[in-house]
């Protein structure tokens, strides 16, 4: 792996450990049984099964088993790049994105510093653009960088809710806000929080909680909407939910399963409601087109999760600094589910469209990746396009998955004095040893 370090010296990579966070209140066709050929180009294994049907209104419904691949098929990740620094120019204040950019590079979004870094394929800086600030260029609490077909990026802002067009050498060419939607009630999504994602090919969607003075004490209305970059036309509806925010005495829920999706170059939205094991293809109008199943016990949340999900809670609480009479009235209204919800996570994995679901491994309980706040996320179950299970892959201890495509994953890893570095981790399949293409 390529470390970049002070003055562009290799130094060996430091041992991850787990930060702890304070918890968080928001994230085929005829009847036919078949076996993946562990030699196909798939990377399938005769450990996975699947069946397909169906059903009467169209809809196709995967249903998988088994263990997944085996020793001669199993995929795994190796260490590629790293950028970053202990202390130093390149030293980042809270890495909040990782995602590829041309030419084999990567871009780094340090939140902290409002600013975008751009490395070429060895990791040395290229450049740095954006700024704290309102004017072209700029933007306020952002939260991630999506790189756009024809060296473009989109910056997106949670709130108030806005996407941000970059050039790759910064020059500002525009932006797209929530639509303000309001009905007769006073229903609207203007103002609220937003979760975007955007394509390579540059179509935008986003998840917005609706605000709406009719709804229940507690309760907050979800959109998932497909929306025009340029504002010509009304956003497409492809889903709706409640979130149930655990305001004032309302209990705080952990382990409750949350809503999840992922765009596809070709505009379906895999989505998933976290609980059963469950995808769904949806299209842009939100048409359900298939349902993707895996058989899997639930797994019981136990005594340790429960004991480590309170440390975690108050360490993190602790070091944000709340008053003590808070932490115990916030820990005092902490209720548990009875499962761990078996979808934390989804992730599509672009060209080849493949489904990367980020899951809690009960089995690796005491290994340091992902904290309460990432949902506890420690391995990644992988998925063919059209539903058939592949198998699952550890995730590296204090690695923080950012975007996933065909050769790599990006994202964030922390050392074991929590300073962060942007990581890339190349994928090897039995079919391509040598590069993961």
């Amino acid at each position: 792996m390529k470390v970049i370090s002070d003055a562009g010296r290799v130094r060996p990579a430091l041992t991850p450990s787990h930060r702890l966070l304070i918890w968080s209140l928001a994230w085929i066709s005829a009847l036919t049984g078949c076996t993946a050929d562990p030699g196909s180009d798939d990377g399938g294994s005769a450990a996975s099964a699947f069946v397909s049907v169906t059903d009467s209104s169209g809809v196709e419904i995967v249903t998988n088993s088994g263990e997944g691949w085996d020793a001669e098929s199993t995929w795994r990740i190796e260490p590629d790049l790293q950028v970053g620094e202990l202390d130093g120019p390149l030293a980042f204040g809270r890495i909040s994105w990782v995602a590829p950019a041309p030419d084999d590079g990567m871009l780094v979004l340090d939140a902290q510093a409002h600013l975008i870094h751009l490395f070429d394929s060895d990791g040395h800086l290229v450049r740095s653009f954006g700024g704290e600030g309102d004017g072209p260029g700029e933007f306020r609490r952002p939260a991630a960088v999506m790189p756009i077909d024809g060296g473009r990026v989109a910056v997106s802002q949670g709130f108030p809710p806005v996407l941000h067009w970059l050039t790759l050498d910064g020059e500002h060419q525009g932006t797209t806000r929530l639509p303000g939607a309001r009905d007769e009630a006073g229903t609207r999504t203007a103002g609220s929080f937003g979760l975007w994602q955007v394509t390579p090919a540059g179509r935008v969607f986003v998840q917005a909680q609706v605000i709406d003075p009719g709804a229940e004490d507690g309760e907050m209305p979800v959109v998932l909407l497909e929306v025009d970059p340029d504002g010509a036309s009304a956003p497409d509806t492809i889903a709706e939910w409640t979130w149930k925010a655990g305001f004032g005495d309302e209990p705080i829920r952990v382990f409750e399963p949350v809503h999840t999706w992922m765009p596809k170059s070709d505009g379906i939205v895999v989505l998933s409601h976290g609980l059963p094991y469950e995808l769904q293809w949806h299209d842009a109008s939100g048409g359900l087109l298939r349902i993707v199943r895996r058989d899997l016990e639930s797994t019981p949340v136990s005594d340790r999760h429960r004991d480590r999900a309170l440390a975690e809670m108050r360490e993190g609480m602790e070091s944000g600094g709340a008053p003590d009479d808070m932490i115990e009235d916030m820990l005092d209204r902490v209720e548990f589910e009875a499962v761990l919800p078996p979808v934390l996570r989804v992730w599509v994995s672009e060209p080849d469209g493949r489904v990367w679901v980020g899951v809690h491994d009960a089995d690796r309980l005491d290994s340091e990746g992902g904290g309460l706040f990432s949902g506890w996320v420690n391995a990644w179950d992988v998925f063919e396009r059209d539903g058939p299970y592949l198998g699952r892959i550890p995730a590296p201890d204090g690695f923080a998955l950012r975007v996933v495509t065909q050769a790599a994953l990006y994202g964030v890893w922390e050392d074991e004095l929590e300073v962060p570095f942007a990581r890339r981790y190349r994928v090897v399949r039995p079919d391509t040893r040598s590069s993961g293409d």
